[in-house]
């Protein structure tokens, strides 16, 4: 008597984000334990964008079978679009079909949009912005993951895509994926 087989499982998409920092990858993670998703990231150790672009090209020559989505995320603050170099990288991760998210000018806007609109941060220095920050997690430093889990949550999060809607992208397309719902249960 032959055996029945078994239906093959559909495979599930998992995503890869490439990260600049260990701020933005602790971010990543806290989100994945939040709303229980399992992408993979990889943090470039900082740096600079041009730094997270070519390990970003590179991963993604190297794995585009095995990820569904790749997601590149660096700060503003050491970008410069009109270097050649650094515009040939970013249009070849756009041909190469990967998500670009940049922090305007630093993670630190994005952190600080969980409690506030970030207009103040716009063309300004991460400096300006990490201070402002402080005002809501007063011992506020870079790359503190415990810090993270403390002060953002859930709810914040939601705020956080309306007060900052550029990154919010990121964030609803990834994780929040009941977003509309998310808003008005506050």
């Amino acid at each position: 008597m032959a055996r029945k087989q078994r239906p093959q499982k559909e495979l599930q998409s998992i995503n890869y984000f490439i990260v600049e920092g260990c701020t933005e990858e602790n971010y990543i993670n806290l989100l994945k334990r939040l709303y229980k998703n399992n992408s993979k990231i990889k943090n470039c150790k900082g740096g600079n964008a041009k730094g997270v672009m070519i390990d970003a090209l590179s991963i993604l020559k190297e794995k585009k079978e095995i990820y569904s989505k790749f997601i590149v995320w660096f700060d503003n603050d050491r970008f410069n679009p009109k270097n050649p170099s650094e515009s040939k990288l970013y249009n070849d991760l756009l041909k190469e079909k990967a998500e670009i998210y940049i922090s305007e000018p630093c993670i630190e806007a994005w952190l600080l949009s969980h409690f506030e609109t970030v207009q103040h941060c716009k063309n300004k220095e991460c400096k300006s912005c990490e201070e402002k920050l402080k005002t809501y997690i007063s011992n506020y430093e870079k790359n503190n993951c415990i810090l993270l889990e403390k002060y953002i949550n859930k709810n914040n999060i939601c705020d956080a895509i309306k007060n900052y809607p550029e990154l919010g992208k990121l964030v609803k397309g990834y994780f929040v994926k009941d977003y509309p719902l998310a808003d008005t249960q506050k």
